[in-house]
């Protein structure tokens, strides 16, 4: 996939050079226009990406009805005709309105037990560098953690980070035992090496490389969808999801 960076103009754009710093407006109200789109994603690649030697990543394998890969999560059949993808930040609010609208949508729920749409979800790390509580790096890391070893568990954690997103303009977010907790209670069963795995940042490395992988595919504002490589636009989390569902149902 080769996504056409165009600019929703209520979601969020997020310069592509990450070693330079990536815009925090994620992390401002909503209703706060979004900025303008900035410079080249294939330079943020080079620059985000660590070498394979040196990042743990989660084990790609299918699991019920959730396939890791190896810079993805897939929701649903994974050879199903059709595909959603989602490109997303858990410290952005734009993104949190749009998985909401998604995970509360009988079509897309039923999408994860059936064979026809799968959702596949990239989580990025663009927002954490600017932030001090780090929730985007940090939540990504958690999330990885949960893929490797209960993959199972992973959407309903997703939920859970998304509902626990600091609040715009605070300097403090849930502690790494704060998340452990949060991910069991959304039923993750972890293990005390996952919990040394997530306070020590084990996946850190990976979540890097699939930042990178973001930015070289040319993902320069959040969310960002795609049905079957087609950029999908609106003006709204809810027009995007009616898009969404009338380009699955064409």
């Amino acid at each position: 996939m080769t996504p056409r960076a165009r600019r929703l103009r209520r979601f969020v754009a997020v310069p592509a050079v990450l070693a330079l710093g990536l815009l925090a407006a994620c992390g401002e109200d909503p209703a706060a226009p979004a900025p303008g789109t900035a410079t080249s994603a294939s330079e943020g690649a080079t620059a985000g990406a660590t070498s394979p030697a040196a990042a743990r990543a989660p084990q790609e394998r299918t699991t019920g009805d959730v396939t890791v890969t190896a810079t993805s999560v897939i929701v649903g059949d994974p050879d199903a005709p059709e595909r959603v993808v989602v490109y997303e930040d858990l410290n952005c609010p734009y993104c949190r309105a749009l998985h909401e609208a998604m995970d509360t949508d009988a079509d897309v729920v039923a999408w994860a037990g059936g064979g026809d749409v799968a959702v596949e979800h990239v989580v990025v790390d663009y927002l954490g560098p600017r932030t001090t509580h780090k929730f985007s790096t940090r939540g990504a890391a958690l999330l990885a953690v949960v893929a490797d070893a209960d993959p199972e568990a992973w959407p309903a954690v997703l939920t859970a980070l998304y509902e626990v997103r600091p609040e715009a303009g605070t300097d403090a977010g849930p502690s790494d035992d704060e998340l452990l907790a949060l991910a069991r209670e959304a039923g993750a069963d972890l293990d005390d090496a996952d919990a040394a795995a997530v306070r020590e940042q084990t996946f850190g490395g990976w979540v890097e490389e699939v930042t990178a992988y973001a930015a070289a595919e040319g993902v320069s504002y959040i969310p960002q969808v795609y049905v079957d490589d087609e950029l999908v636009e609106g003006e709204t989390e809810a027009d995007v999801l009616t898009a969404v569902k009338a380009r699955v149902t064409d």
